[in-house]
């Protein structure tokens, strides 16, 4: 990868836009929570990045990954930790959680 492909901009477009299982196998093991996020919610995900992804130790990840069509892993997850960010299905190319009304409006359990 190039500098410009090592940005985390550059790495959440790809994990969001790409279609390519390779790239996506790559940034599905991001450090990022978000760029993880962002592959989980891709459709062009295979079921074994999928399957990855709805075990990862971030809620907010595994979640996202489960939802997705091609995971093959069913999870059971309880409703009370769920949160409103754990949910939240905003594009983590333009996530800002400052000030979001989901946050604001609702009461976060931890």
């Amino acid at each position: 990868m190039t500098m410009h492909e090592n940005t985390r901009d550059h790495q959440l477009e790809r994990a969001t836009v790409s279609n390519d299982l390779k790239e996506l196998w790559i940034l599905h093991k991001s450090p990022s929570m978000n760029v993880r996020r962002a592959v989980a919610k891709n459709i062009n995900i295979d079921s074994k990045i999928a399957n990855n992804l709805a075990l990862d130790p971030v809620l907010n990840v595994s979640y996202i990954a489960s939802k997705n069509p091609k995971c093959e892993l069913k999870r059971d997850f309880c409703d009370t930790i769920i949160t409103a960010c754990v949910d939240c299905l905003k594009d983590e190319r333009d996530l800002i959680c400052t000030g979001c009304e989901k946050i604001t409006n609702a009461s976060l359990t931890f």
